[in-house]
């Protein structure tokens, strides 16, 4: 539900920056040709204009051992799982400097939209979003075209970080009534008499 709810929140600004843009407008046409599927899905239906394809999920490991939240009295819910979402943008305008156009408004609004708080009451989905441009090599993005046996193609990785998938685990915890301690066999092993 909250991968779904971050694309859509995404694919919101792109349009919502095309469709003010009287040059690009044209071009993309409608929010529904921005579509969430590879570049090779989406070069076959020619009322694709952009492909915004989540390519890579990957747990973020700053935020991967957080301790547990307490929910209510005496229960604990697990941390939830926090994801990176590395998503392809492609645009496929009718021609090259329509490709150009596409892409940078899209990199414009996606700059513009770097630090964005989603909230999406239908999928109950409220995440502070970091939108960053993801520079690969040449060499890294012509291996991802390859996995989709696809000519390269104009194209730019995004990610987007943190995004976070509630845990349903939850642990009663009990408070501690009595504590002793004995450091006498810690002492004696160092020594101390």
């Amino acid at each position: 539900m909250v991968l779904a709810a971050v694309s859509d929140g995404i694919r919101r600004i792109l349009w919502n920056s095309f469709a003010a843009d009287p040059t690009v407008r044209p071009l993309v046409g409608t929010e529904e040709a921005i579509v969430f599927l590879n570049p090779t899905q989406t070069a076959q239906n020619s009322s694709n204009r952009v492909s915004f394809w989540l390519y890579l999920i990957a747990e973020n490991e700053f935020i991967k051992n957080a301790p547990p939240q307490r929910v209510a009295g005496d229960t604990e819910q697990f941390p939830p799982l926090a994801l990176d979402l590395y998503y392809l943008l492609t645009p496929f305008g009718p021609s090259a400097e329509a490709d150009l156009l596409i892409l940078g408004r899209a990199m414009q609004a996606l700059y513009d939209s770097a630090r964005t708080t989603l909230i999406n009451q239908q999928a109950v989905v409220a995440e502070d979003l970091s939108i960053n441009l993801f520079r690969r090599t040449l060499d890294e993005l012509s291996r991802v075209w390859e996995a989709l046996q696809e000519p390269y193609r104009l194209s730019v990785c995004y990610q987007v970080r943190v995004t976070r998938v509630d845990s349903t685990l939850t642990t009663t915890v009990h408070p501690v009534l009595e504590m002793t301690a004995d450091y006498s066999q810690g002492l004696a092993l160092a020594g101390v008499p």
